[in-house]
Parts: structure tokens; sequence; C-alpha cells
């Protein structure tokens, strides 16, 4: 399963605040009047087992992370960036950093930090703390380290790392997985002061439960996408459906929300605008354009033509969930 998050068009300040949200997890997006007036961005990430790949791309801004988010209770995570395009440069923890074309980062988020990025391109490989260690030992050695264009670390993950993002989408979730566990042997193998452990993935039942996600996710326009279809594609109980899926909620209720939510934000977006409404309840796998009213209702407390108005009047407007998506992400990783 692939998320593109394309912020290119509408007005500025739905642009740098949807970015801001979508960048919370890793600390405060801060953009210049200037910069905010000509900010784009595109962004894609992909799930493969127990680790999340992507590349992005932005023009000017800068992202801060002190202290009180750094030490946040939840999962500490590892990034991996290789550098496409651009330029950059900042701190993390007392290291300074900076990025050229071809170098490779590394940074965790329970470091402050502190980072400038031009006109960027960089891919991501993003890992558990606790699956990377168990594999390669302590992370803090190689935190905040930045390899140079020719090191062997930088054009191996490098290469790793575009290698994963061309991996095609019909990969199964068992695929996927062997994908992820590779990547962390690779990592193992690159950066352990000794030699490096066999690291084991994610359990199959946790494995399945992110596969239920995924697929949840991609087959949200289909109205007939509900806990007996789950089951019948997954070979499941609807017991053992509602067990795998207990931390998230009632299924029917957790498709309903994300169907809402997604639906807000192309509604939000004024280069929706003119996308009849209709259009956009059958997008989302509502069969009626009332029932889907309804429950948009319910769900925000105003209705989706109000949105829309708002939308079209440059008023500012909250994105529920915007940024909640990237945190189950890195927290259900």
């Amino acid at each position: 399963m692939r998320q593109s998050i394309r912020l290119i068009d509408g007005d500025a300040a739905y642009r740098v605040a949807a970015w801001q949200e979508l960048m919370e997890t890793s600390g405060e997006v801060r953009v210049t009047p200037e910069e905010a007036r000509r900010f784009t961005s595109d962004s894609s990430w992909r799930l493969l087992g127990p680790v999340m790949v992507g590349r992005i791309t932005a023009t000017a801004f800068s992202l801060v992370r002190n202290e009180e988010v750094a030490k946040r209770p939840g999962l500490d995570h590892v990034f991996f960036n290789g550098y496409e395009a651009g330029r950059g440069m900042g701190v993390c923890g007392r290291r300074q950093m900076t990025f050229e074309v071809g170098s490779l980062s590394v940074t965790k988020l329970s470091s402050t930090a502190n980072y400038r990025l031009e006109d960027i391109t960089f891919t991501a490989l993003v890992v558990p703390r606790r699956l990377l260690e168990a594999g390669m030992g302590p992370v803090d050695p190689i935190d905040g380290r930045v390899f140079k264009p020719d090191t062997p670390e930088a054009m191996i993950i490098g290469a790793h790392i575009r290698a994963l993002l061309d991996l095609p989408e019909t990969l199964t979730p068992a695929k996927a997985a062997l994908a992820g566990r590779a990547s962390l042997l690779l990592l193992a193998a690159c950066f352990s002061r000794s030699a490096p452990q066999l690291v084991s993935g994610a359990d199959p039942e946790a494995e399945t439960t992110k596969a239920i996600r995924r697929f949840i996710d991609d087959h949200l326009a289909d109205p007939d996408l509900d806990a007996a279809l789950i089951c019948r594609h997954f070979g499941l109980s609807r017991s053992r459906l509602y067990r795998l899926t207990s931390a998230t909620g009632d299924v029917a209720r957790v498709i309903r929300r994300l169907r809402l939510t997604r639906a807000h934000r192309e509604i939000a977006a004024r280069r929706k605008t003119d996308v009849p409404m209709t259009e956009i309840a059958a997008r989302f796998g509502f069969r009626q354009e009332r029932s889907f009213r309804r429950a948009f209702q319910q769900a925000f407390g105003y209705s989706p033509a109000e949105l829309r108005a708002r939308a079209r009047s440059g008023a500012s407007i909250s994105l529920p969930d915007a940024g909640a998506v990237v945190d189950d992400w890195f927290n259900e990783l």
C-alpha cells in the first residue's frame, strides 16, 4: 500500500498548515511568509512489514524538534535519509549536519534537532529503534551522522532505499514483510560495530493486522467493504478478525471514520471545490449522497456544503486526522 500526499494546489495557508500537521511527528515546521507563498510538497510513503519507506520533495522550510517533542511518549524510530536534490544543514543532538546530494543522514526521533532544508528531495527509510538495536546494538553512535556520497554506507543504503521504492505494487503482505526484514539485516550489517545479529520481524499476527489495515485503506471506495469482505479476502473467521483489530475498535466504525476523514480532506482542498458531492460520496464508498451528508454532519458538526463554502472563502480549516494517519503508521510499524 502506497500513500501519496500532494500539497501543490490550493492556497498557501492550506498547503503550509497541512504540511505542518503531517510533519508533526518529526517536529515543528517553520516557514517565512515569503516561503509560505511558494511552498509546495509531494511525498509518497509505503509500508513494508516492519519498516516504512518514502520519497519527499518540498520547497524551503525549517524543522525544529525541541526537548518536549523529542521526549514525548511513543515508540522511537530511526530515519535513514538519502538526499537526491537541493541542500540542507542543521544540528541533531550535539552533531552539526550538512546535507548534500548523494549523502545519507541518520537521526532518531528522540533527539533534539533543528534543520534547514531548501528545495529538497530526499528518500527515507524509517525503522523502529527497538528492532534496529536488536540487530546492531545501540544506535546512538550513528545518531546525527551524515555519511558522504562516496562512502559505502551512503551508496549501499541509498541504493537499497531506491530499490524498495521501486518494488511492484502487487507485493503480497508476506513479500512486503520480507523486504522489511531484509532492510533491518542490511542496516545492521552496515552500521553494527560487531557481527550483526539476525533480526526477526514482527510476529505473524501483527503482520496480518497491518495487512488488514492496508486492505481497508486501499478499498475505501468499495461500498461493499465490510467485515465479511475482509474475512473472505484473508480467510479469517469473524471472531478472529475482531480479535486482530480489537485495538482499533469496531471494524465498521474504522471504515466509516477513514472514509469521512478522507472525504473531509478532498473537500477542504480548494482544488476539489468543483467536484460534485455525489462523486465525492461515491469515491469514499457511500452509495447515496444523502447518507454521506448525514454521516458527515454527525462526524464533524457541519455539512459537506458548509465545509466547501469555507474552503472557497479562504477561511481557516482544521484538518481532522490529517496527521493522525502518519502517527498511526509510526506507532504501528
